[in-house]
Formats: structure tokens, C-alpha cells, sequence
């Protein structure tokens, strides 16, 4: 196991903290680690009964639009569950009757504490949609064997909605 021995938080931001510095190793050996602190956030599949509702957006990181599952920050004592309740509301327009916990991911282990935790929707209602100001999302509904196919394909790039596709689609026994 690691330890620190001293480190510096070099960037403090609205959605991450950058520390980096010393860690002690177990055998007394020092290293030098970059680390993204981050809070951890929630992903959510809405599954209709025949088909699963995703979003397309673009990711200034990427340069490109990115199909997605909603997904969202975790904010200061929100739980993952009601983040997961949020982020389908304001992503979709739509609640969840029941909300599956389908686990957890760690995207990046080699940098970041990033943890976003999985939810499967269903029982879905519509509420009306309620982006943030500074979002713009498409809705995009795909049947079961869409997304099959996209699997097959190697076309959802996204990782965390392909795991949680893969696990949803396992849950609801699809595959």
C-alpha cells in the first residue's frame, strides 16, 4: 500500500482538485504520483421496456458528441441514488418508479479516485425535462437489438455506458 509522505493540491476547481507529490511505497521505496481528486458521480440507463434512453452530447475534451447513459457529479452530501434521480429528470425528462443498482466503476485507477456508481431505471414517467443552462443534450431512444448491434460493433465508446449497458442488459436478461 501507499502512503503519502507530502503532497500539493496544484489545482482546486469547480469539478476536480489535481494534488501531486510523495508517496511511500511498502518497501520504503518514494515515488512521485499525480492524482485528480474528484467527488465521484452517478450514471443512470432509463429502460422504457423495449427500449433504453441515452443522450448525445459534445465533450469539449473529445472535440466530438458523444452518445451517453445520463450521468452526473455527485454534489456535496448527495447520495449516489438521488444524484442518479436527478440526472434522469433533468437529462430525460423522465423518473424512474424503480431505480436497480447495477454497481460501480473506477474510469480511471492510474490517476483518479474517481467512483461513478450505476443505476438502471425503469418504470419510467415523464416529468419534463430540466437540462442545466449550460447543457445541451439529445434524447435518443434506441430499441434492445440497437444496442445489441452498437455493442457488437464496438460503437458505444463511453465507458461507463458500456458497462452499465452490459450490466443492465445482464440484469434484464436481454443478452
Amino acid at each position: 500500500m501507499e502512503r503519502w509522505k507530502h503532497s500539493t493540491v496544484n489545482f482546486d476547481g469547480k469539478i476536480l482538485r489535481l494534488r501531486t507529490g510523495c508517496v511511500v511505497l511498502d518497501d520504503g521505496i518514494e515515488a512521485y504520483r499525480e492524482v485528480v481528486e474528484h467527488p465521484g458521480g452517478a450514471c443512470v440507463l432509463p429502460f422504457t421496456g423495449d427500449a433504453f434512453v441515452l443522450v448525445r452530447q459534445y465533450r469539449i475534451a473529445l472535440a466530438q458528441y458523444v452518445l451517453e447513459a445520463p450521468a452526473g457529479k455527485l454534489e456535496s452530501g448527495e447520495t449516489p441514488e438521488a444524484c442518479a434521480i436527478k440526472e434522469l429528470r433533468e437529462e430525460t425528462g423522465y423518473r424512474g418508479l424503480n431505480m436497480m443498482s447495477l454497481g460501480k466503476v473506477f474510469p480511471s485507477v492510474g490517476f483518479s479516485s474517481e467512483v461513478i456508481h450505476l443505476y438502471l431505471a425503469t418504470g419510467l414517467e415523464s416529468v419534463g425535462k430540466q437540462p442545466e443552462p449550460d447543457e445541451r443534450i439529445e434524447i435518443v431512444t434506441l430499441s434492445v437489438e440497437e444496442v445489441r448491434m452498437m455493442l457488437n460493433k464496438h460503437e458505444l465508446h463511453d465507458a461507463k455506458t458500456h458497462v452499465v449497458v452490459h450490466r443492465a442488459l445482464n440484469h434484464l436478461r436481454l443478452y
